[in-house]
């Protein structure tokens, strides 16, 4: 099967590997890129640290002098890629939440109990307020830190369709609602074959991709392993 990957190139290598080995053709057309904004050290008083994407450890190995001051805290993470970004910079006490924002405030809010501690969000642009939200109403106070945002890839006009044309993929991959939005920007449904298959990490991703995609399926989790197994189906 040919497979169209849309994630930004830094997350990639896995997916197209494990697509691979599958048997799967690939092509790599990531619509956004990260760039990391500088963390300033200083005095901390954060009692642990929240992250709802692996590019928050990536942003954070390189502003290495802020790291003596953050790894000896609990990390809350969102999913397994988070956890194992985290485990790779040296935190120790990591917990994993469910995949999704959601979930993983209900589990800091189960953790927490009658804590009184900061939390320390490491955040990117643009994000879903989710997390945020559930804090502020239960009350909880989050500091949040701006350590990466995802901006389009540049491309010269017309590439970009182009590309997907030439390959003419039996299925796209969409890890983001705005991965999607951007897509549907430069590509038509029309410019697709009938059969091709779009294949959204949740359903607010799907609910970006435009009526005249005949062939839309969601993964019952929101993880990579999920994702991947509708290709099986």
């Amino acid at each position: 099967m040919r497979v169209l990957v849309t994630r930004p190139e830094t997350t990639a290598d896995r997916t197209l590997r494990r697509l691979a080995l599958a048997g799967h053709d690939t092509l790599l057309l990531p619509l956004s890129e990260a760039e990391h904004l500088p963390i300033r050290a200083g005095p901390l008083s954060a009692s642990a640290v929240v992250a709802t994407s692996a590019e928050a450890f990536r942003a954070l190995r390189h502003s290495p002098e802020a790291l003596p001051s953050l790894v000896s805290l609990p990390v809350y993470c969102v999913g397994d890629a988070t956890a194992e970004a985290a485990l790779d910079l040296g935190f120790s006490q990591v917990r994993v939440g469910p995949g999704d924002a959601a979930g993983l405030a209900e589990l800091i809010l189960h953790d927490r109990g009658a804590a009184t501690g900061i939390l320390l969000y490491l955040a990117g642009t643009p994000r879903l307020p989710q997390l945020e939200t559930r804090m502020t109403v239960a009350g909880v106070p989050l500091q949040v830190r701006l350590v990466y945002r995802m901006r389009p890839v540049v491309r010269p006009p017309g590439a970009f369709s182009a590309q997907v044309r030439a390959f003419s993929p039996d299925a796209v991959l969409f890890y983001s609602r705005e991965a999607a939005r951007q897509f549907f920007f430069e590509v038509a449904p029309a410019m697709l074959a009938d059969a091709v298959r779009i294949l959204c990490l949740g359903p607010r991703i799907a609910d970006a991709v435009p009526p005249g995609c005949r062939h839309v399926e969601i993964a019952p989790r929101p993880d990579e392993d999920a994702l991947l197994t509708l290709l099986d189906a």
